[in-house]
């Protein structure tokens, strides 16, 4: 069996891996020189985001035979409302996990893991290797083919601002800021390297490009955090629903197959899941669209959330962020395994869709 593989970012080498398994060697092509993004940043693997997976790490070695090692554990989310912070404490809300081109990135440990030569400075070409192959993995990071093919639908469109900052910092938390004034119905967060590194984020949806730099701005006149930037990359990010995740010997994995989840953009984990699952529904037989049905649910569910925060305002965001700090609501979302984001999104479907319609048939005729 010939596959081939375009992209050897996290999805791309989570597939090969797999493939190889089997006793599959894929040709593996990749634009870049080296796998993973030119910058390094740290990415969030939160608990509540991924439930009912207890622990996204533990479940990736077991379930999928994927081990990967965490920059450190999250025990700490402090949340910052316009006039309001909230704490959450707790032995493991989640993990950090180094993303970019350095040895100890989640792209470098899954890379040094692989037998399969990849072949670097090689911009795979879809139309030709698909004739080629009998399957092509399709793991380029973005929506282009999808999007190409008439299988894909945006969902939120984002600037993201990703910038390497230093300070003194608690290498244990997640510090996250939300307001309107700055993030719109974005926000903004920092994950710490180390105690003197830190990498800030900050993601807004619905703006663009040339808008980027006031709400940047804004930011530090309200926020004056205690640190300082020294450099900064920004990225245009889309969150989407690719359907179906595969056409004739074409699967898409990743967050071209629509791995980002809608609501707070989070992609790392269904990356890794994804090209798993693609490459064993090949070597199975498999059907991948039933396979990937349950990360498609997911990121429906998701949605819910990502309208209700559309629609929200500085006053809501203090009362929800003040509410997330009472004792017992505390208890029940960070200290128990209830899949509370899957109980709130069915609650909300139906009273946040009218607005949320309205929202943004308002904003088009705006913009």
């Amino acid at each position: 069996m010939k596959v081939a593989i375009i992209g050897a970012g996290v999805s791309g080498l989570s597939a090969a891996l797999t493939l190889e398994r089997y006793g599959i060697k894929p040709d593996i092509f990749e634009k870049k020189s080296k796998s993973g993004e030119t910058f390094d940043h740290v990415a969030g693997l939160l608990n509540i985001i991924n439930r009912p997976i207890k622990d996204p790490v533990l479940y990736l070695r077991k379930t999928y035979n994927i081990e990967i090692k965490p920059l450190n554990i999250i025990k700490r989310i402090v949340m910052h409302g316009p006039s309001v912070v909230t704490t959450i404490e707790n032995s493991k809300l989640g993990y950090m996990i180094l993303r970019g081109q350095s040895e100890e990135s989640l792209e470098s440990q899954l890379f040094t893991k692989l037998k399969t030569r990849v072949n670097f400075d090689v911009n795979g070409e879809y139309k030709i290797l698909k004739d080629k192959y009998d399957y092509l993995i399709i793991a380029t990071g973005n929506y282009k083919i999808p999007k190409e093919l008439g299988c894909w639908q945006d969902l939120v469109d984002t600037w993201v601002r990703v910038a390497d900052v230093l300070g003194d910092f608690d290498t244990q938390a997640l510090i996250m800021w939300m307001n309107t004034l700055y993030a719109k119905s974005g926000y903004v967060y920092l994950i710490p390297f180390n105690k003197k590194r830190a990498v800030l984020v900050m993601i807004i949806p619905y703006i663009m490009k040339e808008e980027f730099q006031f709400f940047w701005e804004t930011f530090f006149k309200i926020e004056k955090p205690d640190f300082e930037v020294i450099k900064f990359t920004d990225l245009q990010h889309n969150s989407g629903n690719c359907f179906p995740h595969q056409i004739e010997n074409l699967l898409f994995v990743g967050n071209t197959g629509g791995a980002i989840e809608p609501f707070l953009g989070f992609g790392t984990l269904n990356s890794i899941v994804s090209g798993f699952l693609a490459a064993e529904c090949i070597v199975k037989e498999k059907n991948f669209e039933k396979s990937m049905a349950a990360l498609t649910k997911k990121n429906i569910e998701m949605l819910e959330y990502r309208k209700a925060l559309d629609l929200i305002d500085n006053n809501k965001l203090d009362k929800l962020i003040y509410t997330l700090g009472i004792p017992p609501v505390k208890k029940i979302i960070y200290d128990s395994n209830i899949d509370v984001l899957k109980i709130g999104s069915f609650l909300m479907k139906n009273t946040v869709n009218k607005l949320y319609y309205n929202f943004r048939r308002n904003r088009k005729k705006v913009r």
